[in-house]
């Protein structure tokens, strides 16, 4: 373990390529903007190998909401694997965060480019 947590801005395409990130970040803190949520939505549908890891993400994160229930959202919800899901690692200690608010922080790198707001979170 590191001496400070860390928190992790995730883009889109490394839950696509690896639908288990969300939980490979030990003590540290995963952050998901909004943009990633519509990305990994819209990335669904179809049936190549990242579509099926997109709906992977979706009952990935279904499951931690359901657990921890929608109050938790604002605050973090805790990073607590799935039953069955084994990883090689320490457990997840971290938390789960989720954009809240309506920034518009992409626009100060220039939201043409889909990344950017991203960054800008």
């Amino acid at each position: 373990m590191t001496r400070s947590k860390r928190i992790y801005v995730l883009d889109t395409n490394v839950l696509m390529h690896d639908p288990t990130a969300l939980f490979k970040f030990e003590e540290h803190d995963v952050y998901l903007p909004m943009q990633v949520m519509e990305e990994l939505d819209n990335a669904k549908k179809g049936t190549s190998e990242p579509s099926r890891n997109a709906r992977q993400v979706s009952r990935f994160l279904n499951e931690l909401i359901e657990a921890h229930g929608t109050t938790d959202v604002h605050n973090g919800i805790p990073l607590v694997r799935p039953q069955g899901l084994q990883l090689r690692g320490v457990e997840s200690a971290g938390r789960l965060r989720f954009q809240t608010g309506n920034f518009d922080a992409g626009k100060r790198f220039g939201a043409v480019i889909p990344d950017n707001p991203i960054l800008g979170s």
